[in-house]
């Protein structure tokens, strides 16, 4: 619950909702402290009077409209919530208010300000539209105040907000393919066993991995016997956007073959999985410069940038007698162009392999089949190694 600093004339805002009728006094309503009842000996005040402005109604006893009485609240959680008997209980008292000397662009959606001081010089996976938002808050363009200079690329990224584009075809009546609204978020792939076309949601890590190199996967239902309940939980690198140049839409950077999205130039070359296997039904050898059909190269070479395609021949010519300007990867043990070899020469990888996350020391994965969470522990001399996760070990 923390300490809440007070002061009259303080702004706070609510951070619960205190009255549902005609007041609508909701969680986020702003207002500031009028004054308050601090009984002696007492570590809070029992009541604090805020003032809420432009409010017309005027409580019995009060000599001022729009003032209000705030009590203090108690609430009580378990840290242990995750066991079956509960028994670390945690009970706290406190002001259902907080400082509000400023908001988010997103609780300031919907709210007419007087003036607005702001700071734009946000991350760059922040939404460009949080700019828009936050600069409509007030009535003309001089109530407005920037902290500090800030960057223009971050608001000139040509990204369109997914929403609101599809907001406006659906009210012009346009045509939405949705089955690739859901692709571009959640992309899906054949499964090797059962052969039905699944979501990612369906597919372990290591499985998806494959799809993605453009190799057969295999669902959890038919690997382990095991239907997911619910999304995989993705990263944040994993759920940024791309631009795919073939069939011209943002989609998931789980959707791409990785070699795609770290080859040079990838902001004008790169192309999803479905646009390549369609695309390069035929393929050039940069060996022997012959144009074969996909089943002639090994699937990987799909994924790969044009300039490190090499045919199943000659891969098998490569590995009898060691040619320039060709590597075997360390991972897969596929034959490429270096073009497209990350590492030394001893030790390189293609673009897929060398893009992988690595395991770091330390970091073990949960053997519980409903969680696979990843976490860091270190282990000493002669104690028994953990095989799941703290979360999972309280159970």
């Amino acid at each position: 619950m923390g300490m809440l600093p007070l002061a009259v004339g303080m702004p706070v805002a609510l951070t619960e909702h205190v009255d549902r009728s005609e007041k609508q006094l909701l969680r986020g309503t702003r207002g500031i402290v009028h004054s308050w009842v601090w009984p002696e000996d007492q570590p809070r005040p029992s009541i604090i009077y805020v003032k809420f402005d432009g409010a017309q109604w005027q409580l019995e006893g009060l000599d001022e409209p729009g003032v209000y009485p705030i009590v203090p609240q108690s609430s009580s959680w378990y840290l242990d919530k995750g066991r079956k008997v509960k028994t670390l209980k945690v009970k706290r008292t406190q002001l259902p208010l907080t400082p509000a000397y400023s908001m988010t662009a997103h609780a300031s959606q919907g709210k007419t300000l007087r003036a607005v001081l702001l700071d734009l010089q946000v991350d760059k996976r922040v939404n460009p539209t949080i700019g828009t938002v936050a600069t409509t808050r007030v009535r003309s363009r001089e109530d407005v105040l920037i902290m500090r200079p800030f960057s223009q690329f971050l608001f000139q990224r040509g990204l369109v907000s997914e929403g609101p584009d599809l907001l406006l075809q659906k009210l012009r009546g346009e045509e939405i393919d949705w089955a690739a609204v859901r692709e571009a978020r959640r992309p899906c792939a054949p499964c090797r066993d059962c052969q039905q076309i699944l979501p990612m949601d369906v597919y372990s890590h290591e499985q998806w991995e494959l799809v993605r190199a453009n190799k057969s996967g295999m669902c959890r239902s038919c690997k382990d016997g095991v239907t997911p309940k619910r999304q995989r939980k993705l990263d944040a690198q994993s759920l940024e956007k791309f631009e795919c140049h073939g069939c011209k839409t943002n989609k998931i950077a789980e959707a791409f073959p990785r070699a795609q999205l770290v080859q040079a130039n990838a902001n004008s070359l790169q192309r999803c999985l479905k646009c390549l296997q369609v695309q390069r039904a035929e393929m050039q050898c940069c060996r022997c410069f012959h144009i074969k059909a996909a089943p002639e190269f090994a699937p990987e070479m799909v994924t790969m940038p044009a300039n490190g395609i090499v045919c199943l021949q000659c891969q098998e010519e490569v590995r009898k007698r060691r040619t320039r300007g060709f590597f075997s990867c360390r991972s897969c043990q596929k034959v490429y162009a270096t073009a497209v070899a990350v590492g030394k020469d001893r030790g390189q990888s293609c673009l897929n392999c060398a893009a992988r996350d690595t395991k770091e020391k330390g970091t073990q994965t949960c053997r519980n089949k409903d969680c696979k969470r990843k976490w860091t522990e270190p282990s000493s001399a002669g104690a028994k190694r953990q095989r799941y996760c703290p979360a999972c070990r309280k159970r």
